[in-house]
């Protein structure tokens, strides 16, 4: 371990909060995850930083004019719902706009630094497109800003070729949207099939100019470590071969571990490891800057598997198992995702 990892953090987040605490989305399960950060054994590799002052005109580099009036407008009338399961506050416009502020500033930083940035915001931020609700979806889906938007959009500003993969339960898809046209921008997002928002479909490849850069890869109720190992390997690893990224961007949800409330997904904290291990083999190689954003994890798989993941990112140590099945993927699901690499990739998916 020679790297430092950033912890973008602050308590302010505790004043984003439904005051009746009936909400998943809520202050403790990120104390808890911070705390388990800062009891772990390799602490002294982790620097805690706060969110710098939001610097409103940044938010504009994502989302439209229109949206971030709407969310000012609406945190200055205090707590209430924005949509069935969206709340802000009086102090979320302001909350949100300074993590949004901080990943676009420590995805630059982080080219300098060489350190590992982990941005630890609230609100969410995956589901926020460039005028909120993106692909239809029926709602915002706890989100605001889009942090993992802000950290790329960030690096693409500075000519890097920008990998966004989005290993949350739930389908990125305001990050997708984002760069639905941006050639520049390849996003890999695995996640589960008929959950919250409801897009994502394989057959999803991109817009104008980025036909094929948008991957998608919807798993099956109970897929798990094989299924996530197997995508990790067979497809993530091979695109990076060809993409060859100069820096990386993760959504780094927890809510396909086992046990989360609001996901059908049985990952473990090895999956976590896995990635975090990869992450770091390609820091050491041509990536220049690996910034996590934590998205979701509504149960205990967002301490343990953040804590195993923060690790492996530090260590890249990981132990490989075998993988002797078939993805948890729908038939027809592959055989499209199976095409889609065929095309755009020339990378042959043996199944």
């Amino acid at each position: 371990m020679n790297r430092m990892v950033r912890i973008v953090y602050s308590e302010k987040h505790k004043l984003h909060a439904d005051p009746r605490g009936y909400h998943p989305e809520n202050p403790e399960r990120l104390e808890r995850a911070f705390k388990a950060l800062m009891d772990a054994p390799f602490n002294k590799y982790l620097k805690v930083v706060n969110p710098p002052s939001p610097k409103e005109d940044l938010l504009f580099l994502v989302h439209n004019e229109y949206y971030v009036n709407y969310i000012l407008e609406e945190s200055r009338k205090g707590f209430h719902y924005i949509d069935f399961d969206t709340y802000v506050t009086e102090y979320t416009y302001e909350l949100a706009a300074s993590f949004f502020t901080a990943s676009f500033e420590s995805a630059a930083e982080a080219l300098n630094t060489k350190e590992f940035i982990v941005v630890m915001p609230r609100p969410g931020g995956h589901h926020a497109g460039v005028n909120g609700v993106a692909f239809g979806a029926p709602t915002l889906g706890f989100c605001v800003f889009n942090y993992a938007a802000a950290a790329a959009k960030s690096l693409l500003l500075k000519g890097y070729k920008t990998l966004i993969i989005d290993f949350d339960a739930h389908h990125g898809n305001g990050t997708q949207e984002i760069f639905w046209n941006e050639g520049r921008v390849v996003h890999i997002d695995i996640h589960e099939e008929g959950i919250y928002p409801g897009s994502g479909d394989v057959r999803d490849l991109g817009g104008v100019n980025a036909e094929g850069t948008k991957i998608n890869i919807p798993v099956v109720r109970g897929a798990g470590d094989e299924t996530y190992l197997w995508t990790l390997a067979n497809v993530i690893d091979k695109v990076v071969e060809v993409f060859q990224p100069n820096a990386l961007v993760v959504s780094a949800g927890f809510d396909a571990h086992s046990g989360d409330p609001l996901t059908g997904l049985n990952v473990s904290d090895e999956t976590y490891r896995a990635f975090g291990a990869y992450f770091n083999k390609l820091a050491y190689s041509d990536v220049k800057a690996v910034i996590s954003v934590v998205e979701g994890g509504y149960g205990k798989g967002l301490i343990s598997g953040l804590v195993n993941y923060v690790e492996a990112l530090l260590s890249g140590q990981f132990i490989k198992p075998e993988i002797t099945g078939k993805p948890l993927i729908r038939e027809g699901a592959l055989r499209d995702l199976k095409t889609l690499l065929s095309r755009y990739w020339g990378i042959e998916l043996q199944v």
